[in-house]
């Protein structure tokens, strides 16, 4: 079971679960900076790369190579590419940011989604998105993941 308090102390992020691995989780994240970002969180307390295990990272590349493959299979995502943050300036928990990136419009749930930076940084949004969206997002990526 996930103890979720090590990256949502108020409890306040609770649509977004994808799916759950032996050392880490992987979430929609709430901030669409691009259609499809996600988030994948160490299950126990670190905070630093450095003070993985060698099995937490190999699950790491795993879980990245999931996610990649599964958003790359939907059609209403086909990245061209992906980025992944890990800064932990507020949230002292290891967590890497993944941002799927586009060179083409893409739409969902009514919205049209643009990629602002196609081959540079990502624009980053400090704007949560509704429990709505993630929800319906997390509705299309989900049965496509492997296990699910």
């Amino acid at each position: 079971m996930i103890d979720r308090s090590l990256w949502d102390t108020k409890n306040k992020y609770t649509q977004g679960l994808l799916k759950e691995y032996d050392y880490w989780a992987l979430e929609v994240s709430y901030r669409q900076h691009t259609l499809g970002c996600y988030i994948i969180f160490a299950k126990r307390s670190v905070e630093k790369i450095s003070e993985l295990k060698t099995e937490e990272l190999n699950e790491l590349k795993d879980v990245m190579r999931e996610i990649e493959k599964t958003l790359s299979k939907i059609d209403i995502f086909k990245p061209v590419r992906f980025n992944y943050w890990q800064m932990g300036n507020s949230l002292h928990q290891l967590h890497f940011h993944g941002i799927p990136r586009y060179k083409l419009l893409r739409s969902f749930d009514g919205k049209k989604w643009i990629d602002e930076n196609p081959g540079s940084i990502p624009a980053w949004s400090k704007i949560d998105v509704g429990h709505d969206l993630v929800a319906k997002l997390r509705d299309v990526i989900k049965p496509c993941l492997p296990g699910n």
